[in-house]
C-alpha cells in the first residue's frame, strides 16, 4: 500500500539513484537528517521499478551507472506519463556542457555537481520539492477552476443535455467496466454477486456465470486472513467504504495478495441497494518491494547483509553480550592480491569467486555469529565471544585454513587466502564504526606481517598505522614543495687523507611533519611506489652539483648514489642514468650507483644482467650492507662490482669484538683479491680508523670525519682542502 507522507510529516519523499555505496549513503543520511523521506536505488533497473511502485517528489540520477546509465533512466521517466512530470536533478561529476545540453533536453532540471556540498544539495532538493509541490497546487487549482466552470457551463444546458449525458454517462460507464484492467464487483444488498467484469475473470480464473448468485466471502483467502476481511466488513457497514490490502483465492486455490476497494451504492432514500469492489492483484508488486526491501540490506552478488543490517546485528549482539558478561568481535576479512584474480581471469570469475567465498564463510561460522560483505572482496563477521576469545581465534584460524585450499570455479582452479585483522568490544571501542575502523587497522598489520594471517587491534598498532598515512600523504608531494635536499658524506682516501668522493644521502624537512628520518620514509617511499620518482630526482640533483664542482676548479669529485631495489628493477633505470649523465655533462667514472645485496640477490642472473649494462655505461658500482643478508660467493664473483661497503653494523665493534673483526678483516681480504676496493662505513673513533687502516681498507666514511653536509657545507669542505685523516 502507499505511504501516507502527509502522515509521516515529511519534507518531502526523495529518491535517490547512485551506484557509489558512500555517496549513496552520504546523500540519504544528509537528506533524511533534514527531514525528507528517502529511498535507494543503487543502478538504473531498479530506479525505474522504484519510481513506478510509488513516484516520488524529486529523483536525484547519477549520470554514470554501470548498465543503464543516468540519461536513459531520464529518458524512460519522461516516457512514463505517471512519472514525466517527478522532477530530475542530474549528480555528475563531470562538468561537459554537452552533458548537460543533453541532462536538461531530456527534462532534467538541474544539475550538481560531484563532490557534493551539502548546503547546495539541501537547497537545489528543498526549491525543486517546493517548485513541484506549487505546481501540483496550481494544476489542482486550475482543476478545480475548469471544473467549476463545467459545472456552470453544464447547469446552463443541463434540461437540454440531461439526457443525452445520462446515455453517454452510462455508455462510458459500460466501456470502463469492461475495459478495466482492475476486477469489479458489483453486489446486492445481501452480498451476493450480481455482476463482474472480464479483467475479474482473468485474475481470479473465475467466469460471471460461475459466479452469479454467490456470496462474495467465496473470494476471500478465509483462515489466513481472518481480521483482515472483518476489519472491511465492519467498515463498509459502519462508513460505507474500505480500501486496503487482503488476501484472495484464486479458483485453482492459489492465495495471493490484493489491493481492494469497497464502497456501498444507496438510493434516494438511503437505503443500500448494492456494493461495488475494485480489486487489484499486487503479487508482482509485492515481489518488486520485496526485492527492493531485500537489496536495502543486502548485497547485491552474495545475498550477504550489507553494512546497513550489520550495523542492526552488531547491536543487538552486543545488547545480548552484555546482560551475558561476555564481549562481541568484529573481524574484518579482505582476500590476498584479488585483484590478480580478475586482472587473470576476468570480473566474472572474480564474482563468482566472491560467492563462493561468502558461502564458505556462511557455512563456517556459527549460527550466533553475521557474516557481511562491505563491497569488493571485504568481508566482516560478527562475533559473540568469552573475554578470553577462544571461538573468534578458532574461527580465524579455519577460515584462513579453510580458504588456502583451491577453489573450482568454471573448470579452473583458484587459489585465495585471506587476512584478517580483528577488534574486540571489551578493549577496542563499544561502537560499530569503532570496531570496524580499529579491526580495519588490525587487518592492515596482517598483511604487513606476510598476509594469510590474523591480527589483533592494539593502540600501539593504530598510532603506527597513522603515523605511516601521514608520511604517506606528505611524501606524494614533496618534491613539488621542494621539501628534500640532498647531503653528501665525504669518503677518504685513507694513504692520502683526502676526500675522494661522497655518498649521496636525502633528507626529507616535511612543513606538516618536520625532519622525518631516512629510515622511516624512504621504505614507505618503495611500498606506495614512489621511490622511481624521488630517485630521479636526486640522480638529477646529484649530477647537476657534481658538474658545479667540477665547473669550479674543487677537484673531479665522485659521488655514489643508492638505487633502491624498485628502481634496479625498473627497466627504464639505466637508460635514464645514461641521459641524465649526458643531460649534465658529467662524465660516466664519476657516478656511483650503491645497491644493497638483498636486491641483487632476489633475481641474480637478471641482477647480473643489469649491473653490466650499468658497466657498460661507464658508471662504478657499489655494494651496501655486504655480510647482512644472504650473499653468495659463487654469485659476487659474476656481479661487476667495484667497491665492497663493510656495514656499520660490524664497524661498531670491530676493535672489541673478534667475530666483528674477523668479518672485517674477511671482506677486505675478499675484495682485495677479487680486484675491489673496500669502504667501511659508520666509522667514529680513532681506533676504528686504526684497526681498519692497518687491515688494509681503502677508504673510510663515518662521523669520526665528517657528518653528512648539504651541498654548500660540502663545497666549503673542498675548498678548504683539508686532510679530514688528521683529526
Amino acid at each position: 500500500m502507499h505511504r501516507d507522507l502527509s502522515e509521516q510529516h515529511t519534507k518531502g519523499e526523495v529518491l535517490i539513484v547512485e551506484d557509489t555505496p558512500a555517496s549513496l549513503k552520504l546523500l540519504s543520511d544528509l537528506l533524511t537528517d533534514a527531514g525528507y523521506y528517502v529511498r535507494q536505488a543503487p543502478n538504473g533497473e531498479l530506479a525505474l521499478w522504484t519510481a513506478q511502485s510509488r513516484p516520488p517528489e524529486l529523483i536525484l540520477l547519477d549520470v554514470r551507472m554501470p548498465g543503464i546509465d543516468g540519461f536513459e533512466v531520464c529518458r524512460r521517466l519522461k516516457a512514463t506519463p505517471e512519472l514525466s512530470q517527478v522532477p530530475v536533478i542530474f549528480l555528475s561529476a563531470q562538468h561537459d556542457t554537452d552533458d548537460k545540453v543533453r541532462g536538461f533536453a531530456l527534462g532534467a532540471v538541474d544539475f550538481v555537481a560531484k563532490p557534493f556540498q551539502a548546503e547546495e544539495i539541501l537547497a537545489r532538493t528543498d526549491a525543486h520539492v517546493r517548485l513541484g509541490r506549487a505546481q501540483k497546487a496550481l494544476a489542482a487549482e486550475r482543476a478545480l477552476l475548469e471544473q467549476r466552470v463545467a459545472e456552470r457551463t453544464a447547469e446552463l444546458a443541463r434540461e437540454v443535455e440531461q439526457r443525452r449525458a445520462n446515455e453517454e454517462f452510462l455508455r462510458l460507464a459500460s466501456q470502463v467496466f469492461e475495459a478495466t484492467q482492475d476486477a469489479i464487483v458489483v453486489t446486492d444488498s445481501q452480498a451476493r454477486i450480481v455482476a463482474t467484469n472480464p479483467a475479474f475473470t482473468q485474475i481470479s480464473g473465475y467466469t460471471a456465470k460461475e459466479v452469479l448468485g454467490e456470496s462474495i466471502g467465496m473470494l476471500h483467502a478465509g483462515d489466513q486472513d481472518v481480521s483482515a476481511f472483518d476489519a472491511m466488513v465492519q467498515s463498509v457497514m459502519k462508513t460505507g467504504h474500505w480500501s486496503g490490502e487482503i488476501l484472495a483465492r484464486r479458483k485453482n486455490g492459489d492465495i495471493y495478495p490484493g489491493l481492494l476497494s469497497a464502497s456501498v451504492v444507496r438510493d434516494e432514500r438511503g437505503h443500500v441497494i448494492n456494493h461495488v469492489a475494485v480489486f487489484m492483484d499486487i503479487t508482482e508488486r509485492k515481489a518488486e518491494q520485496h526485492l527492493i526491501d531485500f537489496l536495502s540490506n543486502h548485497d547485491a552478488l552474495t545475498g550477504l547483509p550489507n553494512r546497513l543490517l550489520a550495523r542492526q546485528r552488531f547491536t543487538q549482539t552486543l545488547n545480548a553480550a552484555r546482560r551475558e558478561g561476555r564481549c562481541v568481535a568484529v573481524m574484518c576479512l579482505d582476500l590476498d592480491r584479488f585483484k590478480s584474480i580478475n586482472d587473470s581471469y576476468g570480473h566474472d570469475m572474480g564474482d563468482k569467486a566472491l560467492q563462493v567465498v561468502s558461502r564458505y564463510l556462511s557455512e563456517t561460522v556459527r549460527e550466533s555469529d553475521t557474516v557481511t560483505r562491505q563491497g569488493g572482496d571485504e568481508f566482516q563477521i560478527i562475533v559473540p565471544d568469552d573475554p578470553q576469545l577462544g571461538a573468534t581465534m578458532a574461527l580465524a584460524q579455519n577460515i584462513l585454513a579453510g580458504l588456502r585450499k583451491e577453489l573450482v570455479i568454471d573448470g579452473q582452479q583458484i587459489t585465495v587466502t585471506s587476512s584478517i585483522g580483528i577488534a574486540v568490544s571489551l578493549t577496542d571501542g563499544d561502537s560499530f564504526d569503532e570496531l570496524v575502523r580499529n579491526a580495519d587497522t588490525a587487518l592492515f598489520r596482517a598483511k604487513e606481517i606476510g598476509r594469510d594471517n590474523y591480527a589483533f587491534f592494539t593502540e600501539r598498532m593504530d598510532a603506527e598505522i597513522r603515523d605511516k598515512l601521514a608520511i604517506q600523504s606528505q611524501l606524494r608531494g614533496a618534491i613539488a614543495r621542494d621539501e628534500f635536499e640532498v647531503h653528501y658524506q665525504p669518503q677518504v682516501c685513507l694513504k692520502s687523507g683526502a676526500v675522494v668522493g661522497a655518498e649521496a644521502l636525502l633528507r626529507w624537512d616535511s612543513a606538516v611533519l618536520g625532519k622525518v628520518p631516512p629510515n622511516r620514509f624512504i621504505p614507505l617511499a618503495e611500498e606506495y611506489g614512489l621511490v622511481n620518482s624521488i630517485g630521479e630526482w636526486v640522480l638529477e640533483s646529484v649530477c647537476a652539483q657534481m658538474k658545479v664542482w667540477h665547473d669550479q676548479g674543487l677537484g673531479k669529485i665522485k659521488v655514489a648514489v643508492n638505487l633502491a631495489a624498485g628502481q634496479f628493477a625498473n627497466d627504464a633505470t639505466v637508460p635514464y642514468v645514461e641521459s641524465t649523465l649526458r643531460k649534465f655533462g658529467v662524465a660516466a667514472e664519476y657516478l656511483g650507483l650503491e645497491i644493497t645485496e638483498g636486491t641483487v640477490m632476489g633475481d641474480p642472473n637478471k641482477a647480473v644482467a643489469v649491473l653490466r649494462r650499468l658497466k657498460d655505461i661507464g658508471v662504478s658500482i657499489s655494494l651496501d650492507d655486504f655480510g647482512t643478508g644472504y650473499s653468495s660467493l659463487s654469485y659476487l664473483k659474476r656481479f661487476p662490482i667495484d667497491v665492497l661497503k663493510i656495514d656499520k653494523s660490524f664497524v661498531d665493534d670491530v676493535t672489541t669484538d673478534s667475530a666483528d673483526a674477523a668479518i672485517a678483516l674477511s671482506v677486505i681480504s675478499l675484495a682485495h683479491n677479487l680486484n675491489m676496493r673496500v669502504i667501511a662505513e659508520g666509522v667514529e673513533t680513532r681506533e676504528q680508523v686504526r684497526f681498519l687502516t692497518e687491515r688494509g681498507c681503502d677508504e673510510m666514511q663515518g662521523y669520526y670525519f665528517s657528518r653528512p653536509l648539504n651541498a654548500e657545507g660540502f663545497t666549503a669542505l673542498l675548498r678548504e682542502r683539508r686532510q679530514l685523516s688528521d683529526l
